[in-house]
């Protein structure tokens, strides 16, 4: 936890005795703390009969638009040519055989998938989702 308003800036005034303290911290993780423009107290705002001073924080909170990157439209896809090309891709793998020992299994299933993610990139055509769609989730 990092310290942001800086040290030695009063936040409370005893009503009574009119002495200064600083009872009121403001924190934040280290991930945050660069997000902190300003962060100071303003006893001109003060409310009547308050000892507290309206600490007052500015963040900087702009959004990057991003571009929603091309995805894969399975629902456009000629299946019958997809099939082709996966047959003709899992013929490169060879033929299935006894898996004996794990190096031999990672290594048809390296194969299997990448024979289905080529078939996929040469197969199943790219949309643009729309800026305005919402996620499933």
């Amino acid at each position: 936890m990092v310290m942001v308003l800086p040290k030695g800036v009063p936040t409370l005034q005893h009503l009574n005795t009119k002495n200064w303290t600083r009872p009121d911290n403001v924190f934040c993780t280290e991930h945050t703390q660069g997000l902190f423009v300003k962060c100071a107290t303003d006893p001109a705002n003060r409310g009547p009969k308050t000892d507290h001073v309206p600490v007052l924080s500015v963040l900087d909170l702009t959004l990057t638009n991003t571009n929603p990157e091309p995805r894969h439209n399975f629902r456009a896809t000629n299946w019958e040519k997809f099939r082709e090309t996966l047959r003709l891709q899992l013929n490169e793998v060879g033929p299935p055989t006894a898996l004996a020992t794990d190096r031999e299994f990672q290594n048809a299933a390296r194969a299997l998938t990448r024979a289905i993610q080529e078939t996929i990139e040469k197969e199943v055509p790219l949309c643009k989702p729309s800026p305005y769609a919402k996620r499933w989730w």
